[in-house]
């Protein structure tokens, strides 16, 4: 309440840049603490604890997503403020001192506190239920959704936090080489840093190897390279860029027989961009950073007999062309129109997804939809290119080396 009476022309985004929804929070414990409260007393009607926080949690408790989700830029904008401005510092000082040093960014803090301690409270009660009580399945259920809630809070905290590293690592880069690609970082909403490291690139001539520093991001979408910037300290040359679709990682490496000295193969990888086609040498700087980078440069995309997993990075879109009615519970009724993302696809012709719109997710049949052109269509086709024309190359290869067999 202290920062709403300050006029909000003095904020990038008035008081709620700093509050945000802190308001809705007061408001729903307020009403949980009283309905619990009637509850003990027993001025309501309600059988268990669990029924009074389900209703809260089904109905009202995403608004704790949202504020997790802005705790990041809160803390930011305020500190700022504060080393910004001596006499809004002074002001909130003399407040907090008042209300017996509470200190402001503490207290924005404590929704994010208190909801992510509900599933210890919910394991304590259901750890005190019997087995045989008819309310245990509710409890667990209830345990187990809350839990699923606190996971959002968390991932909003760290996708707000992995945002605003971005924002300030693109003001460090020069994207001059790359800007046909990309011209900043935080274009897209969805895009995060998935990996960074520095790593060395090396090369091998004449015997002997040269090693060079390099920088690499690699993101949900997208994989980039840069170098320190020789004439300008703490700047980044952004050289290299590729979409993750185009890459080829190989785990294994062995020196040139022509170089002699001992070198840790353990910590090194073939990386291979395929459009523009580059290849580097890249060492890293431990076995384990060796490890993460494979695994996160590594498809995941699984094919089996029944069914197509794919990457949640490189997924096929969809369109509905007639309105698709839900039958089961678990089914997404889309309208005509409507645009999905395919998360698996079955051969039986059923298909897992997410609508684009809102995120929600729920099978529905291919007969009713249609793909659309995406990047992830554009580099199937690219790649199916590709391996066709490696086929030919090598074919060609195989006849001229028949060839020669048959003259010598």
């Amino acid at each position: 309440a202290v920062v709403s009476t300050q006029s909000t022309g003095e904020f990038p985004g008035g008081p709620e840049s700093i509050l945000s929804n802190i308001h809705e929070i007061i408001s729903i414990n307020k009403r949980m603490l009283e309905e619990l409260k009637s509850l003990y007393e027993g001025k309501v009607a309600v059988p268990s604890i669990t029924e009074v926080i389900r209703s809260f949690v089904d109905h009202q408790f995403s608004s704790y997503v949202t504020y997790c989700a802005n705790t990041s830029d809160q803390q930011f904008i305020l500190s700022q403020r504060r080393l910004e401005d001596a006499d809004f510092d002074k002001y909130l000082t003399g407040r907090e001192n008042a209300l017996a040093g509470q200190n402001l960014q503490s207290y924005l803090l404590l929704p994010m506190q208190r909801i992510t301690r509900m599933p210890l409270l919910l394991d304590a009660i259901r750890k005190k239920t019997e087995d045989d009580n008819p309310d245990k399945p509710a409890i667990e259920a209830l345990h187990q959704d809350v839990t699923s809630l606190v996971n959002k809070c968390n991932e909003g905290v760290r996708r707000a936090e992995t945002r605003r590293h971005m924002s300030d690592l693109e003001k460090k880069c020069d994207f001059t080489k790359i800007r046909k690609h990309l011209t900043n970082f935080t274009e897209k909403s969805e895009r995060l840093i998935v990996r960074e490291d520095v790593v060395y690139k090396l090369m091998f001539k004449s015997g002997k190897m040269v090693g060079s520093k390099i920088l690499m991001w690699l993101f949900t979408d997208c994989f980039v390279i840069g170098l320190p910037d020789p004439k300008n300290e703490g700047k980044i040359l952004l050289t290299e860029y590729s979409p993750r679709q185009l890459m080829r990682i190989s785990p294994h490496f062995f020196p040139p027989t022509s170089y002699k000295k001992k070198l840790e193969p353990e910590r090194i990888f073939h990386l291979q961009l395929l459009s523009p086609d580059k290849k580097f040498i890249i060492q890293c700087q431990s076995v384990n950073d060796k490890k993460g980078w494979v695994e996160a440069l590594k498809r995941k995309e699984t094919v089996n007999e029944d069914e197509t997993i794919y990457d949640e990075w490189d997924v096929p879109l969809v369109q509905a062309q007639h309105h698709y009615k839900k039958v089961n519970d678990d089914d997404l009724e889309l309208s005509e129109g409507e645009i999905c993302r395919v998360l698996k696809k079955y051969t039986d012709g059923w298909c897992f997804g997410q609508r684009e719109s809102d995120g929600e997710q729920g099978w529905f049949p291919m007969s009713f939809m249609v793909e659309i052109d995406s990047d992830h269509a554009r580099y199937r086709e690219l790649l199916k290119k590709r391996k066709l024309l490696e086929i030919v190359a090598s074919d060609k290869k195989a006849v001229e080396l028949f060839s020669t067999m048959k003259k010598d």
